[in-house]
């Protein structure tokens, strides 16, 4: 049997089977480890999605903010931070699910500031370690590429960590962002005008966590293996299945299992190019390999020629034009009422675009204050901050810019989410955000930083930790604690008690760190 990839429907939800499925009874289906007859959907609710955030490097040249870029896209419905996912179980190592984004001509050069891919897993058993690539196209991502590209980066788990997921239903937003203050840049060109240009960005699984065999025949075990998603959330075969919001900007490069695979003989394709589920009567549904979605992928990208935005310029309430920025408005000694405001019909003596309440500051949230330890024991520690859910109260204004600085320090002036690598100790960081028209407001995060974790070897307390403990720990392991005397047998407190506990041991009663 040929490899077909299978789609099951919730929060996050994985399927891996094949073929031919009749009417049966779904809830007494367990998902395929392997190919099946039958697919076998699984319900889901309330997967959360933590958020893992890559900074690297790109391509030189140079760039400056503007108030009204760069800009977000995205070709799927969800909101990224949490919503209903579908994970596409069945999607072999060395598969590409990528988005292709078509603009106006004018709006490049531009430079690409981050991307963003949601991979998750469904009732998984173990802990997972993807290892993966982002990669970047000039152009559709099934045409010829010119000097330079595709650009790809590569996680290694040490300057680009792999993502890591512990047991259970979970979700992961990969964020892979360029340093703003870097010098090196990722740029996409329009060297010959074209009128529309696209470019594309795609996810590439270099490793599974447990791919057993060749997946033409055997699906990655949905329970060891975490996946891309989809936005879609349709269940069962016909009606409303595999409908695609943008069919022809979703692909997918899929592995050659022959002139019956998805796709025949491998390759690239779009995602509405591939087989949708029939349902045809009285035989039941037919199972293509069309997911039920768009990629859960977005980009942030900033042109160069940053287009300026159009607002009212008001002279009182009773004279108004539409200038293409701020300074334009005021060099004319008018008032600049903001980015997407207008006139309105004068009426009454008055533009009512002009009557409009004053701008108001934007309002900062630099996020919750944490408490973390020196997990390297090297004195340091790397810390994510996210200033995402800072708002502007105006109808039609937004954040134009994110300022995080230490006392007098600055650390970052560029996107809401910085990583910063700190000293143990308490650090008070302090996020400053505008709005269009220069106001500005601030909040602070308390960042504690303890010292490394400590930990107790001596599992049985005998008053030594050495060679017998590491038995003692795999016997606990195995479920027989007559002899352990700490609280709880997962050592390492990744949430599942097995051999990596016993490693733990291992590598602390040989001088290591604790896990």
């Amino acid at each position: 049997m040929n490899r077909r990839v299978m789609w099951m429907t919730g929060v996050v939800a994985v399927s891996a089977g094949m073929a031919f499925a009749q009417n049966v009874d779904q809830a007494a289906i367990a998902p395929e480890e392997s190919s099946s007859t039958f697919r076998s959907p699984l319900l889901l609710e309330g997967a959360p999605i933590d958020t893992m955030r890559v900074t690297l490097n790109g391509r030189p040249t140079s760039y400056e903010n503007r108030d009204n870029c760069p800009v977000v896209t995205s070709l799927c419905t969800t909101n990224f931070s949490g919503d209903t996912f579908t994970a596409q179980g069945g999607f072999a190592e060395s598969e590409i699910a990528a988005v292709s984004y078509t603009l106006p001509g004018h709006l490049f050069p531009l430079r690409i500031t981050l991307m963003e891919v949601i991979l998750a897993q469904s009732n998984a058993t173990v802990q997972t370690t993807t290892q993966w690539s982002i990669i970047i196209y000039d152009g559709l991502p099934n045409s010829p590429q010119p000097p330079g590209f595709p650009i790809i980066y590569s996680s290694d788990g040490t300057i680009l960590p792999h993502v890591i997921m512990g047991p259970g239903t979970r979700g992961t937003n990969v964020q892979i962002s360029v340093d703003p203050n870097d010098p090196e840049q990722i740029y996409i060109y329009n060297p010959t005008n074209l009128t529309s240009k696209s470019f594309s960005v795609g996810f590439r699984i270099d490793r599974h966590n447990n791919q057993t065999a060749n997946p033409c025949f055997t699906a990655p075990p949905s329970s060891s293996n975490a996946f891309p998603c989809t936005d879609n959330t349709v269940i069962g075969c016909g009606s409303g299945y595999a409908q695609l919001n943008f069919p022809n900007d979703n692909w997918l490069w899929a592995v050659n299992c022959g002139a019956n695979g998805c796709p025949p003989n491998g390759g690239w394709t779009r995602l509405g190019a591939l087989q949708a589920d029939q349902n045809i009567p009285p035989f039941g549904c037919f199972l293509g390999c069309r997911p039920r979605g768009d990629w859960v992928m977005r980009v942030t990208w900033d042109p160069v020629n940053c287009p300026q935005p159009n607002g009212a310029c008001c002279f009182g309430v009773a004279g108004c034009f539409i200038a293409n920025d701020a300074q334009a408005c005021t060099s004319a000694g008018g008032t600049w009422k903001g980015p997407g405001t207008t006139c309105g019909t004068f009426s009454n003596g008055q533009f009512p675009g002009c009557a409009a309440p004053p701008n108001s500051a934007p309002v900062a949230n630099a996020g919750p204050d944490q408490n973390v330890s020196d997990s390297g024991g090297d004195g340091y520690e790397i810390i994510a901050v996210d200033g995402s859910n800072s708002f502007d109260p105006d109808a039609g204004d937004f954040i134009a810019r994110y300022l995080w600085s230490e006392g007098g320090t600055v650390l970052q002036d560029g996107p809401a989410f910085m990583s910063v690598n700190l000293p143990v100790g308490v650090h008070t960081l302090t996020l400053r955000v505008f709005d269009s028209f220069g106001a500005f407001s601030e909040d602070t995060v308390v960042i504690t930083i303890g010292g490394p974790p400590t930990c107790d070897a001596d599992v049985n307390c005998d008053g030594s930790a050495n060679g017998v403990d590491v038995e003692i720990q795999e016997l606990a392991v195995g479920g027989d604690i007559t002899d352990y005397c700490q609280p709880d047998p997962d050592f390492n407190q990744d949430g599942a008690v097995n051999g990596t506990d016993v490693e733990a041991v291992e590598l602390v009663v040989g001088g290591g760190p604790c896990p």
